[in-house]
């Protein structure tokens, strides 16, 4: 009886627990990460009211970076994949100060357009980078 008495006292306090909640944020009025505000351009971290454009960004590096290394024998392209990775990241970097850097993101397109040329590139590669190029112009747009 003890024994079942204690289960339940354990488990009522587990949901009371899980109600009140484990991420406080420090903001007064209970926004979490700043998530409702926005900076001087009309945007939050950049490109986006949450994190799902930087989620993106980083998918695409992620993508960007497996291509690359598929076409490792040409040097031109390696070239082009690291220059739009690191573009990419210098966004996201100004991005998470709160500037939208638009020169960056131009770069990146820039690069991948130039990748879309290479007839070196397997087709269904190119139509990931086409892509790709058309999610950060739409990034562009949204917020440039």
């Amino acid at each position: 009886m003890t024994h079942k008495f204690l289960s339940i006292a354990l488990l009522a306090s587990g949901t009371l627990l899980a109600q009140y909640g484990g991420y406080r944020s420090t903001d007064p009025y209970g926004r979490s990460n700043g998530r409702y505000e926005t900076n001087r351009g009309g945007y939050n971290n950049g490109y986006g009211n949450n994190q799902n454009g930087q989620r993106g960004i980083d998918s695409i590096q992620t993508d960007l970076s497996r291509i690359g290394q598929r076409a490792a024998w040409d040097g031109w392209a390696v070239k082009q994949f690291s220059q739009a990775v690191s573009n990419l990241e210098e966004f996201q970097l100004k991005a998470s100060r709160g500037k939208f850097d638009r020169g960056r993101l131009d770069k990146a397109i820039d690069n991948l357009n130039r990748l879309l040329t290479a007839p070196e590139l397997h087709p269904r590669d190119k139509q990931r980078i086409a892509s790709h190029r058309d999610q950060l112009r739409y990034i562009r747009s949204r917020n440039g």
